[in-house]
């Protein structure tokens, strides 16, 4: 994700353009070029050092804007870690404990007089066993300027910049209040691995059928009072998923920038998904729950592999689990972040098309504006209580 200064974008007429880069232009393809050598030659170096390269790369180049949002993309790509011998901490801790004590220290060595910096840290490499040299230079190895590259997680340029442009659109996306997909004449399979991305990063959404294909309208971290920062971040980490539909798509977001601003995306624009395509999105709170309701042995057979339920046209109930048992059925829909007003817009389908043996379960934590919990669905902090799913599943299953 790029940071705030670092977005390139086109206002006008309401319209917000993010200034894509062309990938397969020559002068693009160099300057990516040029960032990822210099990433991988300092590996084993410090972060500091690797800025100041950076630094005279960039130079008082027009593009220094774009630059430092690929630096951006790679930084976040790679890992950086301490170098040390010994925690820097603890270097500190008795470095500056042996001071205080011997201390006021010298400048320089007079013989007979106060003891100078190199000799404290002298007395304290000989008590842990390392080269004061080696000392010295970690004494703040833990600070992020001082911590040396170690990976860098970036195949080639090319990549590089497709990376760049698909950052673009998720930077903004931490601003927008609703983001509207239409599928156009998806294929099922397809159709059902975004769905399923929707519920992986437990997005607040709504899912209509149309003509020739659904439309998913998800609710964007400025229509929230609450969990913001956490609810942009995971709409940001979605937009990837949507990529890699084969078929026609289309998106629209409403963004708070500088003024109401709508953008628009296409498949024409060529933004390339980092996502591999394995189709398996998998929650945390759905593996713990299948977990302990198999340990219930209870003799209802779990299934993950469930279509959306259609409710009137209206809108479309995507579950994460089918129980079955002696040809009894009922259903489990896990939601993670919701408000009031999305839970009601459930339940009054629910109400009105079905299906009326579908369990709902909300987490507590994730709640943004959210009211007290109706009684027509089990609540949950961390772990979703598999006995009380078991006991409504019993109650409703036909």
């Amino acid at each position: 994700m790029l940071t705030g200064d670092l977005i390139r974008v086109k206002a006008q007429k309401g319209e917000l353009t993010p200034s894509f880069l062309d990938p397969s232009s020559d002068k693009y393809v160099e300057r990516a070029e040029e960032l990822l050598a210099l990433f991988r030659e300092g590996v084993g170096r410090r972060r500091v050092d690797l800025d100041e390269q950076i630094d005279t790369l960039v130079g008082d180049g027009t593009d220094h804007k774009l630059v430092k949002g690929l630096v951006k993309v790679l930084t976040d790509k790679s890992e950086f870690d301490v170098s040390a011998p010994i925690p820097p901490s603890e270097i500190r801790s008795k470095v500056f404990r042996l001071a205080t004590v011997r201390g006021p220290l010298s400048p320089v060595a007079v013989e007979g007089g106060r003891p100078t910096a190199a000799q404290i840290y002298a007395e304290v490499a000989a008590e842990l066993g390392v080269d004061p040299a080696v000392l010295q230079g970690a004494l703040y190895a833990d600070h992020a300027d001082q911590q040396v590259l170690v990976t860098v997680d970036v195949p080639s340029a090319r990549w590089l910049l497709d990376r760049y442009n698909v950052a673009l659109v998720q930077s903004v996306l931490l601003k927008a209040s609703e983001l509207r997909v239409r599928l156009i004449s998806p294929e099922p399979a397809r159709a059902r691995q975004l769905l399923r991305a929707v519920k992986f990063h437990q997005l607040i959404c709504d899912v209509r059928v149309l003509p020739d294909g659904y439309e998913i309208v998800l609710d964007g971290p400025a229509s929230l009072f609450s969990q913001t920062t956490r609810y942009g971040m995971a709409l940001a980490r979605f937009f990837p998923a949507l990529l890699l539909q084969p078929g026609g798509w289309e998106a629209t977001a409403k963004v708070d920038w500088r003024g109401k601003k709508v953008m628009k995306l296409t498949p024409a624009m060529g933004l390339r998904s980092h996502y591999r395509d394995t189709g398996a999105y998998e929650t945390r709170e759905s593996l713990w729950f299948e977990e302990r309701f198999l340990a219930l042995d209870s003799g209802w057979a779990l299934d993950r592999e469930v279509h959306p339920l259609h409710q009137g046209g209206e809108g479309v109930v995507v579950p994460d689990f089918r129980f079955t048992k002696g040809g009894k059925v009922a259903w489990l829909e896990i939601l993670g972040f919701w408000r009031k007003g999305s839970i009601e817009r459930r339940l009054m389908l629910l109400k009105r098309h079905g299906p009326t043996n579908l369990v709902v379960a909300v987490s507590k934590k994730l709640a943004g504006e959210a009211g007290e919990l109706p009684d027509a669905v089990v609540p949950f902090a961390e772990v979703i209580p598999a006995k009380e799913v078991l006991k409504r599943v019993e109650a409703i299953a036909r």
